[in-house]
């Protein structure tokens, strides 16, 4: 939980980082902006490791090494599979990207008002 806060702080950084580099001016909106952008990479990212996670490619990739299996140097005890590919866990991700997208709405409500 330490980590990920460390890690939501660090995000919320770089999105100030880049509302002072861009031209715009610093407002709420800009921000708004910024931050859907990072925050929607995140989950993104977030889902597509967690898909490939869950095996959800390991079916197709069988069946294509069952498929060129002639054509094939490799054997199928060496190549893995991508579920076995990705060792780290979609979670931090998917929690940093929704908490910035919570800030997101957020802000979104306030300047709304």
């Amino acid at each position: 939980m330490k980590k990920t806060l460390i890690w939501i702080l660090i995000v919320q950084a770089i999105i100030f980082l880049t509302i002072f580099i861009r031209p715009e001016d610093l407002s709420l909106l800009s921000y708004i902006n910024t931050s859907f952008v990072y925050g929607g990479i995140l989950v993104f990212f977030g889902a597509w490791i967690f898909v490939v996670q869950t095996g959800a490619f390991d079916i197709f990739t069988m069946s294509m090494r069952k498929f060129y299996r002639r054509k094939s140097t490799m054997e199928d005890e060496e190549m893995r599979l991508p579920s076995e590919v990705i060792p780290f866990s979609a979670a931090p991700l998917l929690i940093i990207g929704i908490v910035t997208i919570l800030m997101m709405s957020i802000s979104l409500l306030v300047y709304e008002l």
